[in-house]
């Protein structure tokens, strides 16, 4: 039997729980469960992540870093508002070209919310500095601080009031529909500043 690394196990256990919490949800995600979802004895899983909050974290780290190379096809020429418009419309498409990792990025939020309202904090933080520098790098850091803070978080907040939406109706044609009336607002607030 191979060997595997600490690394590909820690990636391992990640994938298994995104599958876990899509299919049986944030509650019933027990390292049993996940250690046979990564096919892993489940002491392995204990020796990478030493708490399942651990894990939980270090699978939302995963899940705000997934995307951000769909992030880096700006349109050459496009202006700041026509980068961030565009970059809003890759997140959401993105996300709904694989529905088990939006579930399981609204799952881990949502168990948060209600059992750790501390790590529901940082992962907002924590998503707001992603999507501030993904911002930044795409528009050659254009926009003050203060703009790049605005903007970064109604990104987030129409990103996920989005996605949460069409968790709820499965309409992709409203979904898109619904996408570019979000992307022309956010092309209307960057090229206020």
């Amino acid at each position: 039997m191979a060997r595997i690394g600490a690394e590909e196990r820690r990636q391992d256990f990640i994938e298994a729980t995104i599958k876990v919490i899509a299919e049986h949800g944030v509650a019933n995600a027990t390292t049993r469960r996940i250690a046979t979802a990564a096919d892993s004895p489940l002491a392995s899983l204990h020796y990478v992540f030493h708490t399942k909050e651990d894990l939980f974290y270090a699978v939302y780290e995963s899940l705000i870093n997934m995307p951000q190379h769909s992030l880096q096809h700006a349109p050459v020429g496009a202006t700041a508002a026509e980068t961030i418009s565009e970059m809003l419309r890759q997140l959401v498409n993105w996300f709904t070209a694989h529905p088990e990792l939006a579930t399981t990025q609204f799952e881990l939020f949502f168990w948060n919310l209600r059992n750790n309202p501390e790590m529901a904090a940082k992962i907002y933080a924590v998503s707001v500095e992603a999507t501030q520098q993904a911002i930044q790098k795409a528009t050659d850091g254009v926009l003050d601080e203060a703009a790049l803070t605005t903007i970064s978080r109604l990104v987030i907040n129409l990103f996920d009031g989005l996605l949460l939406a069409w968790s709820a109706h499965g309409d992709h044609e409203r979904l898109a529909a619904e996408t570019e009336t979000a992307c022309q607002a956010v092309k209307l607030l960057v090229a206020s500043f």
